[in-house]
């Protein structure tokens, strides 16, 4: 388990249960662990179906996993999280 990312996840739950007026219980940090997971999850998976469909139309012939990766570190710069989920709905 990676400390920093479930600290990280934890607190942005805990400040959505605290936005909307729900008591901290397991069952309620466990919903709101829950949305935040997803949204991250809808995120990731965008900006992936966005840069594996940018290298399938351009000129290279064989997608490498490090040419993804290059073109990740770049999609955040062109897209909001908002404009990229929209975006990978239609790849």
């Amino acid at each position: 388990m990676n400390k920093t990312e479930c600290k990280k996840i934890l607190k942005k739950a805990y400040k959505q249960a605290i936005a909307h007026n729900k008591n901290i219980t397991p069952s309620s940090i466990e919903d709101e662990m829950k949305n935040v997971l997803k949204e991250h999850g809808l995120e990731y998976i965008a900006y992936s179906k966005i840069a594996i469909n940018n290298m399938q139309n351009s000129a290279n012939d064989i997608i490498t996993l490090k040419d993804l990766l290059e073109e990740i570190d770049i999609l955040p710069r062109i897209y909001t999280k908002r404009l990229a989920i929209e975006k990978s709905k239609n790849i």
